[in-house]
């Protein structure tokens, strides 16, 4: 049986299964992503890319309703890479 823990924001049902560890790269270009990529020697960890890398904005929720900006507003290249641990 999986080990499966669903939250629920708003109307979006967000499943997250464990034991998967993820890892996100953000930098200015994609080469500079994949470069990092290669020098963390996340191919031979057993990562790979979850999603499409692209250009992103970023910003942490605080405590109250202002969103506080990252990187100075300046939108950054991320890709997220994940692997399977072993249950």
């Amino acid at each position: 049986m999986s080990n499966l823990s669903d939250q629920t924001h708003g109307s979006q049902r967000l499943e997250t299964s464990q034991p998967d560890e993820f890892i996100t790269i953000i930098a200015p270009t994609l080469a500079e992503v994949m470069e990092s990529f290669r020098t963390q020697g996340l191919a031979e960890k057993h990562y790979t890319i979850v999603h499409r890398a692209g250009r992103h904005s970023f910003t942490v929720a605080g405590n109250n309703s202002e969103a506080e900006a990252l990187f100075n507003g300046t939108p950054m290249v991320a890709a997220t890479f994940a692997r399977r641990l072993q249950a």
